[in-house]
């Protein structure tokens, strides 16, 4: 065992060696502020299907469930939504806990343990509230990427600034802070789900931080081996303890991660072993730490909150490798939707020949760097093929810089190279889906470089031209495509209003998590949709009859009540309520189809974001 004062003199080792980040500039909080804004303007959405209302659900499931205010004669799963007033504050934490515990569906439980206790709490101030939170956590984790994003950038450029022709280094970082923002919260993928309780942005915070792991590094040694007032005042410094922590939290960001360290581990035995000076200044920087620590009073963090930092750590741990495995040994796979419509992102060695899976996995290349880039809906196939073509050199100018870019170039292809290697095996799909916003990164990188180059070569002389009207024009450009793009499956007023005049106008709500099917529930909207059916479970008091109307809602698809597989699932999610024998009759009807996904890609999708509302009597 490490005695105490081993303990103590091994901490202060560790934070003596560190890593420096820039410090975010003017600009950078400026349109922070107002990404923010336009968020808070255009989202969320208004309406939710089952992979992000789910966990929320099981946390109201688990307070119906509790017998203080379980007074359902159905079953005990059954989940209504409650009087707000009436929801016990210390039963909705536990329920909160609880959930984050047990995880749901195939989510990491980081998600759970990062999201639900933020926002669920603020149920009892409404549903708008929690969704409000829900949106402020997510803006805080785009601006957390643009951030990592903007510093690895910044760095680069700062390796090679003496080959560029603008000498004045604030200028560049104005427009590596600008397209930052601008890529990465005015991109709608990401929105989206960042957004909601499926965020699956997360991982790509694991990506970036890899990546600026080795970027801070060489900034801190710059920063020590010379006497630069640019990177002394615009930087600050992260200790190698902390540096660990945030290191083994951001493995925790999602499932891809093992694909991001793994090919982060190849990446970098490569570098190694191809550069001649590699090991040596692997070597050379660890020495450094007798240079580093010059503060005598530097800080000795507590054993005691570092212990309670690192149990923390290995409990997420332990929940988040046992639902991997259990994952890997169930060889579950990526959703048949995912892959595009007729298998377009499909990668397959086994059943397809070469050619198809060359094409194939250019189509989902070239659509992911679109993806990831481009903010509108429509233009998608010219857009796919100019950002594939620039994406070509922009790799090409990133590995040939200097050996920096060259480190991060490499980390970024060996990342994206076990994405493809692992889609080959069959069940991961490599495709423009929320699955794979992590690889947004492995483009956003080496594009905002080159283009952030090129435009420093063209127009260092038409300052006007590169301060203002560059800069003004992609602004209008994402802050409009972000807008269309989200307004595109988001429901009018005059629809919301429409749904809520025949919820409003119901006496029933027979729903368990779904109604005709699994992919909706309409209470979870916001508060409006909440109130409106607060109190009209179906009971032995209040059953379905012919004046006594029932609020049958969906997103997915109409309900035909000859449909027999759709009358099971409404008596399965009705939990008995509306039997298959019953004799119904639609008494007033709202249906909006439209096929435009929640994903971005075109060829994507499984639930397009359609409304169907009805009042339903019963005739027997």
């Amino acid at each position: 065992m490490i005695g105490k004062y081993k303990k103590v003199i091994l901490i202060k080792d560790l934070n003596s060696f560190r890593f420096s980040y820039w410090k975010p500039s003017l600009i950078f909080y400026l349109l922070a502020a107002f990404s923010f804004v336009l968020w808070i303007i255009i989202s969320p959405l208004s309406w939710r299907n089952v992979d992000d209302y789910g966990t929320f659900f099981e946390v109201i499931n688990k307070i119906n469930s509790f017998e203080s205010i379980n007074n359902f004669h159905l079953s005990s799963k059954i989940a209504y939504p409650i009087d707000i007033q009436n929801i016990n504050f210390i039963e909705l934490i536990q329920a909160t806990l609880k959930t984050c515990r047990e995880g749901w569906g195939t989510y990491p439980h980081s998600w759970g343990f990062i999201y639900l206790p933020l926002t669920i709490p603020l149920l009892k101030l409404g549903l708008d509230w929690t969704r409000f939170a829900t949106q402020v956590v997510g803006f805080i984790s785009a601006i957390l990427m643009a951030y990592l994003l903007s510093n690895i950038i910044t760095t680069i450029f700062y390796s090679f600034k003496n080959k560029l022709k603008t000498k004045n280094f604030h200028a560049i970082r104005f427009l590596i802070d600008f397209f930052s923002i601008l890529i990465v919260c005015f991109n709608p993928e990401l929105m989206l789900h960042a957004s909601s309780y499926m965020p699956y942005q997360l991982p790509a915070i694991s990506t970036l931080t890899c990546i600026s792991l080795f970027t801070s590094l060489y900034t801190y040694q710059i920063k020590i081996n010379g006497n630069n007032e640019t990177i002394n005042s615009k930087t600050f410094n992260i200790s190698l303890l902390y540096t660990i922590l945030i290191i083994w939290i951001s493995s925790l960001l999602g499932f891809q991660t093992i694909f991001i360290y793994l090919g982060l581990l190849i990446a970098c035995v490569y570098f190694v072993f191809t550069e001649k000076q590699g090991l040596k200044n692997i070597q050379k920087i660890f020495r450094v730490k007798s240079q580093i620590f010059t503060n005598k009073k530097s800080e000795i963090y507590s054993i005691f909150v570092i212990s309670i930092l690192i149990s923390l750590l290995l409990g997420f741990s332990k929940y988040h490798y046992i639902k991997l495995l259990f994952i890997v040994i169930r060889d579950a796979g990526t959703a048949q939707w995912a892959y595009g419509d007729g298998l377009l992102y499909k990668l397959n060695l086994q059943n397809y020949s070469l050619s198809t899976n060359f094409e194939h996995l250019v189509h989902a290349i070239s659509r992911l760097a679109s993806l990831s880039i481009y903010p509108f809906r429509y233009g998608q196939d010219i857009s796919s093929f100019v950002l594939f073509l620039f994406l070509i050199p922009s790799f090409v100018f990133l590995y040939r810089a200097n050996k920096l870019t060259k480190l991060v170039s490499l980390i970024t292809l060996c990342i994206l190279l076990i994405t493809i290697t692992f889609s080959f095996k069959g069940n991961y799909a490599l495709s423009p889906s929320r699955h794979n916003i992590y690889l947004f990164p492995c483009f956003w990188i080496p594009i905002i470089t080159y283009f952030v180059y090129l435009s420093d070569q063209a127009f260092y002389k038409y300052h006007f031209f590169g301060k203002f009207l560059l800069p003004i024009s992609l602004s209008l450009f994402f802050t409009s495509g972000l807008y269309l793009s989200i307004n595109a499956i988001n429901y009018t007023n005059s629809q919301q209003e429409r749904l809520y005049q025949m919820a409003e106008k119901s006496n029933i709500f027979p729903s368990t998590i779904g109604q005709h099917d699994l992919w909706s529930l309409y209470w979870t909207h916001g508060d409006k949709e909440w109130s409106s059916v607060v109190g009209k479970e179906c009971s032995l008091n209040n059953q379905l009859s012919s004046s006594n109307l029932a609020f049958i809602y969906g997103n997915r698809e109409p309900l035909k009540l000859n449909n027999e597989e759709q009358r099971k699932e409404l008596e399965l999610f009705s939990d008995g309520c509306i039997k298959v024998s019953d004799v119904l009759e639609i008494v007033d009807s709202y249906e909006f189809k439209r096929d435009i996904h929640l994903e971005m890609d075109e060829f994507v999708g499984w639930s397009g974001s359609s409304a169907y509302g009805y009042l339903i009597s019963k005739l027997n």
